[in-house]
C-alpha cells in the first residue's frame, strides 16, 4: 500500500525540509528504517503495517534513514554520552566509596547465605551445633549394599522372587517429621 499524502501535509514537510523519499519494496516490505527528525536516532528495523506507521508517525518519527547530518549529530551526542558514562564509572572505581561498598556487599551476601543455611536447617529440624556425623552419616564398609541386577529379560510365566528385597538401614534415611 503506497503512502499518499495530502497537500496540507506535503506544504508541511517542505517547510521543514523534510521530504519522504520513496524505499524500494515498500509496498510489501514487513519492516523499514524509521528516524527521528529532531535526534537523528535511527531505528532500523521497526514493522511498516498502518497501525504501526501511524503510531510511529504521530510519535515524530519519519519514515527512511536519518540524513548524513543528522545521524553525524546523534553518533556525536552517544559518543559523548558514552565518554560521560565511562568518566563517572572511572571517578567511582577509583573511589574509596567503591571500595567500601563492595566489603559492605560480601558482608551482607555472607550474613544473607548464612541466614538462608539456618533457615533450612530449622525448616528439617537439624542441630546446626551438632557434629557433622550427626548430619551426613556415613556408611561403614560392612554396610555397603551389593549392587542389584535388572531383570530385564525375564520370561512372563516364570515365578517372581521375592526374597530379594534390600533392606535399607535406619542410618541411610532421612528423618521425616509430619507437619501439622
Amino acid at each position: 500500500m503506497p503512502i499518499t499524502l495530502t497537500p496540507q501535509e506535503k506544504a508541511l514537510l517542505k517547510q521543514e525540509d523534510s521530504l519522504i523519499q520513496p524505499l524500494d519494496g515498500a509496498d510489501g516490505a514487513e519492516s523499514a528504517a524509521y528516524h527521528n527528525p529532531k535526534t537523528g536516532q535511527e531505528f532500523p528495523n521497526l514493522p511498516m503495517d498502518p497501525r504501526a506507521l501511524t503510531r510511529y508517525l504521530r510519535r515524530g518519527l519519519m519514515l527512511g534513514p536519518a540524513s548524513p547530518e543528522l545521524k553525524a549529530k546523534w553518533l556525536a551526542a552517544s559518543a559523548e554520552r558514552a565518554a560521560a558514562d565511562d568518566a563517572m564509572v572511572a571517578e567511582y572505581e577509583d573511589s574509596d566509596q567503591a571500595q567500601i561498598d563492595q566489603g559492605s556487599q560480601d558482608e551482607r551476601f555472607k550474613d544473607a547465605v548464612a541466614a538462608a543455611v539456618a533457615q533450612v536447617l530449622e525448616k528439617l529440624r537439624v542441630d546446626p551445633t551438632a557434629g557433622a556425623e550427626k548430619v551426613a552419616p556415613t556408611l561403614a564398609p560392612e554396610e555397603e549394599f551389593a549392587p542389584a541386577q535388572l531383570e530385564l529379560f525375564k520370561a512372563v510365566d516364570a515365578p517372581t522372587e521375592t526374597g530379594n528385597k534390600q533392606v535399607v538401614p535406619e542410618a541411610s534415611r532421612p528423618e521425616l517429621h509430619l507437619v501439622e
